[in-house]
């Protein structure tokens, strides 16, 4: 029971600047019913201005202006401004301490957020009240969350007959990853690329791909696509690998050349060995006896 009394409190507690707002409105009796959705993009530890406008009038006065910013999915309050002064008592704590207004905006009727360190869980839909003695304002904000592939790194493991390349990077959202040749885009490889969910709410990516020496001859290229943010990474990599495969082959050849020759000359050896021990007891047996 105890735990039931006290999330309704706390919803209260949100709720609390929500009802000033609507308190407000109904006594202006000036409902602006419309209501401009915008979408913005945040990026991952960057900052970030949601706007939203309302219209302002001859003598308007900061002590009857109320703002309150609050996040759709979860009733939070994101920010409040209401009795002249920012209202932190009811502040979600997600958004302690990295949330603004610009008090020098408000008599040209600006009442947008700064939104700072932008993280993951950000993401979401956002509502703007703004409350007037002549009038009343919303807006809707849809933030979507973001964060470039950076820090790109390719291992290159050689084999024999084979070479593994592994790319490595973080970022969000999943991106297209595509592994190509450069004589020819259209002669896609296929790589195994996986995207591992981390801590801060990006994303590991890895990108394996294993090239067969005997099939595949070109030029590498690999592509990371951040289709959100509109971000190309291309990496290239120029591995002769014919090349490689045709030393190996002349190197083996030599070494089958090379010990053939050893045992032809040791059979020639050995016939001569053989010759010269015949022809001495040959040579003994036709000596005369001395009596």
């Amino acid at each position: 029971m105890n735990m039931d009394l006290q999330r309704g409190h706390n919803r209260m507690r949100y709720l609390l600047p929500v009802l000033i707002v609507w308190g407000q409105l109904l006594l202006s009796d000036a409902i602006d019913d419309t209501a401009p959705e915008t979408t913005l993009i945040g990026i991952h530890h960057q900052s970030i201005v949601l706007g939203c406008r309302f219209a302002t009038h001859d003598g308007f006065q900061l002590e009857n202006l109320i703002i309150t910013w609050q996040r759709v999915e979860h009733d939070e309050v994101v920010h409040s401004y209401y009795y002249g002064k920012d209202q932190t008592s009811h502040q979600s704590e997600q958004y302690s301490g990295r949330t603004s207004l610009f008090p020098e905006e408000f008599k040209h009727g600006n009442a947008s957020l700064k939104l700072e360190g932008v993280r993951a869980e950000d993401a979401g839909q956002y509502i703007c009240f703004v409350s007037t003695i002549s009038g009343s304002a919303e807006e809707t904000v849809f933030l979507n969350f973001a964060a470039y592939y950076k820090d790109t790194q390719l291992l290159i493991k050689l084999q024999p007959s084979s070479t593994t390349f592994i790319l490595e990077s973080q970022g969000y959202p999943e991106a297209s990853v595509l592994w190509y040749c450069a004589e020819d885009k259209n002669v896609l490889l296929k790589p195994h690329t996986s995207f591992v969910p981390r801590e801060d709410g990006l994303y590991s990516l890895r990108s394996v791909l294993e090239v067969d020496h005997a099939k595949t001859n070109c030029n590498h290229i690999v592509e990371i696509n951040n289709i959100l943010v509109n971000q190309t990474v291309t990496r290239k990599f120029n591995l002769l690998l014919p090349r490689i495969q045709e030393n190996n082959t002349d190197r083996r050849w030599c070494i089958a050349l090379g010990s053939c020759l050893l045992v032809f000359a040791a059979i020639i050896v050995l016939i001569l060995v053989i010759y010269k021990h015949q022809e001495r007891k040959a040579g003994e047996k036709t000596k005369p006896e001395f009596i």
